[in-house]
């Protein structure tokens, strides 16, 4: 990430869990982002709250631990707080409107799902500046959104297999979860640039939840249908990973192996497994925390962002560049 990238060290402390533990993951991110109200002169800054789709994947967690390292650099400005929905929009829905008892002058949130959007919306309406993180919500009640362009990534990631195919092949999309926002986009970006090319067909598979244990039972039964496909695009590196597991552990598969592409580029398993020639390429999504609470310390200061879309740049990782991208980003979770 480009813009203020804080390091991922802080990883080995938070990342308690992986996907398919949510529950655990949730509690474990709420217990640490939530040490109560602090005493003394500090307890009258104004509170910035932190409403997080889920702390259950690897690249949540990342997230998370970046974003409170961010706040916890302006603790003289604000007190933060975060809660976690596990990905549940009505948990969501009712943490948001709990934050909101307590007057916080802006909410950062990851919307599980669009639904969300009513209370972020009466947020905005009682006049919280409102901060979305990655996912965005219909609309624009919101004072800003921060994160990366997942039409344009999914774009990428559909041309970089296009090109590997010469134009002709059958590729398997393994998609996230059903609603979310950034589920759309990577697969709406994929399918305008896949289009493109009359020698592809796109099986639009399973949303598999951004699951590596999802992802990899699906590609199971996938492969045991018997069905050809000459490359996997996953909506995360997590369902990338599962699904390539999937395919390497298979009495029978492709006997050419197929192309593997996933998303988010946070985590050094990710970058070895292309080294390894596992997997073929991931699509870094940067992480908005750090950008977010900027934002959300000048509207404290009555400044009112100059852009309300701040779209952070992507990077795609090869086998070419793994080694460089390593060097370059050295706190990758492990």
């Amino acid at each position: 990430m480009k813009l203020g990238l804080w390091t991922c060290a802080a990883i080995a402390a938070v990342a308690i869990v992986g996907c398919g533990s949510g529950d655990k993951g949730t509690e474990a991110a709420s217990s640490d982002a939530n040490p109560g109200k602090p005493a003394g002169d500090s307890a009258s800054l104004p509170l910035v709250v932190f409403s997080q789709a889920n702390s259950a994947d690897p690249w949540r967690q990342q997230f998370d631990a970046e974003t409170r390292a961010a706040a916890e650099a302006d603790k003289s400005v604000f007190r933060f707080e975060e809660q976690a929905a596990e990905d549940d929009p009505n948990k969501q829905i009712s943490q948001i409107d709990t934050l909101m008892l307590e007057s916080p002058k802006v909410l950062l949130v990851s919307p599980a799902k669009e639904s969300v959007k009513t209370a972020i919306e009466k947020a905005y309406d009682k006049g919280v500046g409102v901060v979305l993180l990655d996912r965005g919500i219909p609309g624009d009640k919101f004072t800003a959104y921060v994160g990366g362009d997942n039409v344009d990534i999914g774009r990428q990631a559909a041309e970089y297999i296009a090109k590997r195919l010469n134009g002709k092949g059958i590729v398997l999309m393994i998609q996230g979860l059903g609603g979310a926002d950034a589920t759309k986009d990577r697969r709406d970006g994929a399918m305008t640039a896949f289009k493109k090319y009359p020698g592809i067909t796109v099986i639009q598979g399973d949303d598999c939840q951004y699951h590596r244990q999802e992802a990899q039972t699906y590609m199971e039964n996938f492969l045991q249908s018997g069905k050809p496909f000459d490359a996997v695009y996953a909506h995360n590196d997590e369902m990338a990973i599962g699904a390539y597991q999937a395919y390497d552990h298979a009495a029978t598969k492709p006997k050419t192996k197929p192309i593997f592409v996933g998303v988010d580029g946070c985590q050094q398993e990710v970058v070895q497994m292309i080294k390894d020639g596992k997997l073929d390429a991931t699509f870094r999504y940067p992480d908005p925390g750090p950008k977010g609470i900027e934002v959300a310390a000048d509207i404290l200061k009555g400044n009112k962002p100059k852009d309300k879309k701040i779209i952070l740049p992507t990077e795609m990782v090869t086998k070419d560049n793994a080694d460089k991208y390593l060097a370059d980003h050295p706190g990758l979770a492990k």
